[in-house]
């Protein structure tokens, strides 16, 4: 993996990996397993019966033999202010049945165009923010459904990882996307001795337009992770954008300190200008590869995303800061 936290501004664990998966989609609601497990016998046979649960979401090698994240997790599920997040939680997102579905249309999308995809296991789980809010691996995906309960919810990620251009992502809409992009990478060539801003640039772009490509009705918001207006001022604006990056030499930068300005999450780009979003050159690159993929009819999804040229394929996008 190019950059270990990819993931349109949602602070994931991507932890992917080679493994086997199964063909067929079922998420399991081990959240509402875990509120109905009210004894720490209960919470350890749940860990006990679902290991690799424990050790990616919870980082508990032990799985139930990890006698402190028994005793947590109980007083979590018995916990009358969690039990009512839970409940919150729980009329947010039903039955799962929209989940369910966009996931479903995105697995069988990427099959199709990547015959060796083997549908993961699918979890959700509510834990008060014990673990991360996505962990997606080939075999393994769990969504950590507080994180997504929304703005009106009882309790919300809290620290200064979670800036508010940041909680504003933390919806159900932006569940799927951000699995789908997490996913890509696995598909994602790159080269590694190619440390440009260009290279990072392509690396997103290539991902955003895998992600589009699999859920197609998607907004593009739900996939970067900038309001409308953002997309709108920034697609008007592009030309002083791509400017900016052409004036400062930015394209071929290796420096990992400036390559960060314009590739990590900020408030805003403050090089460019205060209506000028976080993360531009991510933007920026999903422009470049958006106009080459759209240039080269013959170039299948498969096609840009075994091409690890990101040079070439700057260069054959014909992107100079052009709206269409």
């Amino acid at each position: 993996m190019r950059l270990t936290m990819a993931l349109v501004g949602l602070f994931c664990s991507f932890l992917l990996v080679s493994c086997g998966g199964h063909e067929d989609l079922a998420i399991q609601r081990l959240d509402q397993q875990l509120f109905a497990a009210k004894s720490a016998t209960a919470v350890q046979s749940l860990l006990n019966q679902n290991p690799a649960l424990a050790q990616l979401y919870f980082n508990a090698n032990g799985a139930g033999n990890d006698t402190a994240l028994v005793r947590e997790l109980t007083n979590r599920v018995t916990n009358p202010a969690l039990d009512e997040f839970n409940k919150q939680v729980q009329a947010e997102f039903g039955d799962l049945t929209d989940l369910n579905n966009q996931l479903s249309e995105a697995f069988a999308s990427i099959k199709k165009d990547f015959p060796d995809f083997r549908t993961p296991k699918v979890v959700t789980v509510v834990s008060g923010f014990m673990g991360p809010d996505l962990v997606v691996n080939d075999s393994l995906i769990v969504i950590g459904l507080d994180y997504f309960a929304g703005p009106k919810a009882k309790f919300r990620p809290q620290g200064p990882q979670y800036p508010q251009y940041i909680l504003r992502r933390y919806q159900k809409e932006y569940i799927v996307p951000a699995i789908v992009f997490a996913l890509s990478d696995k598909y994602n060539a790159t080269n590694r001795a190619d440390q440009t801003m260009l290279a990072d640039m392509v690396y997103y772009g290539k991902g955003y337009v895998f992600t589009k490509t699999m859920l197609p009705d998607v907004a593009d918001s739900l996939i970067i992770g900038y309001s409308d207006r953002q997309l709108t001022e920034t697609f008007n604006a592009q030309d002083i954008v791509w400017g900016h990056f052409i004036d400062n030499q930015l394209i071929y930068q290796t420096n990992p300190a400036i390559k960060g300005r314009y590739l990590n999450e900020r408030p805003f780009t403050a090089e460019i200008g205060q209506r000028c979003p976080g993360a531009i050159g991510r933007w920026v690159g999903w422009r470049i590869v958006g106009r080459y993929h759209d240039e080269h009819d013959d170039v299948t999804i498969t096609d840009l995303m075994r091409n690890s040229d990101a040079r070439q394929i700057f260069e054959q996008s014909g992107y100079k800061g052009q709206k269409e």
